[in-house]
């Protein structure tokens, strides 16, 4: 054991982490046990009768002790809850707790002042002495200094004093005692800074009175000796302004951008819906015995054509328009197979890179195997097409569970509601 002692100890001072997480986990032990000891002994006792009893709680509140009991030798252990209720004063022992409580409200309802032949700040009037429910009602003489919850009336104090005269009335149960002293209310002691704007608003409130009848007031230059400068308010509507600008500068760039990235998606998606349409108009061009540009004119051209005459934007179909685009470059000189290479590059998808590296292939080694070469390649784009078609319809079921959800939001409500308001309690 003392090996074993002194391992654990040097592994400790090696390692601070472990020592700190051992203190922490003895601590909770020890913690725990004293709570779970605290917890479970000491509720019940027995009086000089042999009487079993359970203590009131200290403070007189009501609780619910849970207990377990059992009823006969033979019968099972049962837990039950048990309510006690908070001590009551008896007859001798009232009147005693009202003088001890009316001394204490003297000071408990003091707040931040010293006394109460010095109030200068709100009082606290407490409805309850805490620990005796005791209950308080206050009556005061001068209402216009002090209200019936503590709060000076700071317009009508003054410097000499108003002598308030304060009436308690402590009820305990159907008892009743009157605990009647007076609070001595002075006006705040005020710092200069303080005084001096008392002063200033006071003068310019009388400036206000003065000049009633005319279309301004005069705002005072001088107080208590000391220039007075005046100035608006510093307005900052035009900052709100400014960062509400700024925001919907920022949500609009913001929306832009997805909007640009959204269309991006869509185009993209569509390109790989009309490739394998492409490829099969091209492979049996091919077929027929048409050249590369033969072909690639005839898919362009065919496209002008139907779209001709509708609302090209609207109808634009861009691996269509760069197939137009790239008729018109080779018709302008550009070579052929570069013409094909840069509209697989435009379209920006790996299946047209595929298909202009694959056409300028083919165009410098000659057509010869360039149908099976398509053929391949409608049959992978068809199944492409499959395996799109399918995850736009997941894409769909996926969106339509939030209007689905929504729409039983609403089901339960249209049930439960007039349920619950016809309930009657």
């Amino acid at each position: 054991m003392g090996d074993t002692g002194r391992k654990i100890k040097r592994k400790f001072k090696e390692n601070p982490a472990c020592m700190k997480a051992g203190i922490a986990a003895a601590a909770a032990v020890l913690f725990s046990v004293c709570l779970y000891i605290s917890d479970n002994t000491g509720s019940v006792m027995t009086n000089a009768q042999g009487e079993k009893i359970i203590k009131r709680a200290q403070n007189n509140e009501d609780i619910v002790r849970k207990m377990k009991v059992r009823i006969g030798d033979a019968g099972e252990e049962t837990t039950i809850e048990i309510p006690v209720g908070g001590r009551e004063y008896d007859a001798s022992e009232i009147q005693e707790a009202f003088v001890h409580a009316g001394e204490e409200l003297e000071q408990l309802i003091l707040g931040q002042n010293k006394s109460l032949d010095e109030v200068r700040s709100d009082l606290d009037l407490i409805t309850e002495i805490p620990g005796k429910e005791i209950q308080v009602s206050w009556e005061l003489d001068k209402y216009d200094v002090m209200d019936i919850r503590g709060n000076l009336r700071e317009d009508a104090l003054t410097d000499k004093g108003a002598q308030v005269r304060m009436t308690a009335v402590l009820s305990y149960g159907e008892e009743r005692a009157v605990h009647e002293f007076y609070a001595n209310v002075l006006a705040p002691i005020l710092e200069e800074e303080e005084q001096t704007l008392r002063a200033l608003q006071e003068e310019v409130a009388r400036s206000d009175e003065k000049t009633k009848t005319k279309d301004y007031l005069i705002l005072p230059e001088r107080i208590d000796g000391k220039k007075v400068q005046w100035k608006y308010e510093t307005e900052t509507r035009a900052f709100a302004i400014l960062v509400l600008g700024l925001g919907v500068s920022c949500l609009l760039f913001v929306s832009d951008s997805q909007r640009k990235k959204e269309e991006g998606k869509k185009a993209a998606r569509q390109m790989k819906i009309d490739y394998p349409q492409i490829i099969n108009k091209f492979n049996l061009y091919i077929r027929a015995g048409m050249t590369l540009r033969g072909a690639w004119f005839c898919i362009a051209q065919d496209y002008e054509k139907n779209s001709r005459g509708k609302d090209r934007e609207k109808e634009k179909r861009k691996a269509y328009e760069e197939m137009v685009r790239s008729m018109y470059q080779i018709r302008g000189g550009i070579p052929e197979g570069e013409a094909y290479e840069n509209y697989g590059a435009r379209c920006g998808i790996p299946l047209y890179r595929k298909f202009g590296t694959m056409l300028s292939q083919n165009l410098r080694k000659g057509s010869k195997g360039l149908t099976d070469l398509l053929g391949r390649e409608a049959e992978e784009a068809f199944e492409e097409r499959k395996n799109l078609a399918k995850k736009l319809g997941e894409e769909a079921g996926t969106k339509l569970v939030i209007p689905l959800f929504l729409m039983l939001l609403i089901v339960f409500a249209i049930v439960i509601v007039p349920a619950f308001f016809s309930i009657r309690i």
